[in-house]
């Protein structure tokens, strides 16, 4: 398969309570990074400047799960006021692509608008000291996209996000797999999400999947039918970004684990889930 778009880069959630959230998380058996700042512009040809938000993440290998709060809670961000303002939850998919210029000219002619390609950075705790990491990133749809904040970017800098000391978790996952989007028409979203990603989705069941290159696969799925799939959480706001899916090498082991520190674990099929409102607004699946 020859696509642009490679993989689901990651998913990233907006959270009142940083230290809050971390705590859940790690009780979980994550490890998470250290707090990082960013900074950004939101326009082509802008100068980057900071953002008055940061981020927390659970890293893997090529993905990872992105936690996003106020840098100073008496001071809040406007980006994470606005997503708060929606609901607590998550807010962005970013796909990974190769060339962000490329993936913007491509979804430019079909007719879906788009940011244009701007800058991001933010800076890294690295063995060697601090260091900017930087990304381009093109968001599709900006003024269309009550899911969230749909976006394909590329990694100038890779090596300052995927460090190898961040990917070792007490709970075994090695992988966030699975990104779920719950919808109100989901004709209407298989349509968009080809043009987003330029690939056709494989139909499961009740569920559109678009499975990448790279392992990741995004799910769409049509309210009705979500609490199959997703049963015992709460749902964002339809249409939302509902779930993630984690890897683990050790589910039994992690069932247990969730089970003593208090969570609720709902079986599904051959996973199990924490409901959404015990992990700060995004269903937390887990499988083999």
């Amino acid at each position: 398969m020859s696509m642009d778009i490679s993989n689901i880069n990651h998913v990233g959630m907006a959270v009142r309570d940083l230290a809050a959230t971390a705590a859940r998380y790690e009780a979980m058996g994550f490890q998470l990074t250290p707090y990082s700042p960013h900074s950004a512009a939101w326009r082509a040809g802008d100068p980057v400047q900071p953002l008055g938000s940061g981020n927390r993440c659970v890293m893997f290998e090529n993905t990872y799960l992105e936690i996003l709060a106020s840098e100073d809670p008496a001071r809040p961000a406007a980006r994470i006021v606005n997503f708060l303002k929606h609901h607590q939850g998550a807010h962005i998919i970013c796909f990974d692509c190769g060339d962000c210029d490329l993936v913007d000219r491509r979804v430019r002619g079909l007719g879906v608008a788009t940011s244009g390609v701007i800058p991001l950075q933010r800076d890294i705790d690295t063995p060697e000291g601090v260091r900017t990491a930087k990304f381009q990133r093109t968001q599709f749809d900006p003024k269309d996209s009550p899911e969230g904040y749909i976006q394909a970017a590329r990694h100038l800098t890779p090596e300052y996000i995927y460090q190898p000391r961040y990917i070792r978790h007490a709970n075994a996952c090695n992988q966030l797999a699975e990104t779920i989007l719950v919808v109100d028409d989901l004709a209407v979203f298989k349509q968009k999400y080809r043009h987003y990603i330029g690939a056709e989705p494989i139909q499961d069941g009740k569920a559109a999947h678009f499975p990448l290159p790279l392992g990741t696969t995004l799910i769409l799925i049509g309210h009705r039918d979500a609490p199959e799939l997703l049963p015992g959480t709460l749902l964002p706001p339809i249409p939302g970004i509902a779930a993630v899916t984690f890897r683990t090498t050790a589910l039994a082991a992690l069932r247990e684990r969730l089970t003593s520190r208090g969570f609720t674990v709902v079986p599904v099929h051959d996973r199990i889930l924490v409901p959404a409102e015990e992990a700060s607004g995004v269903a937390m699946l887990f499988g083999s």
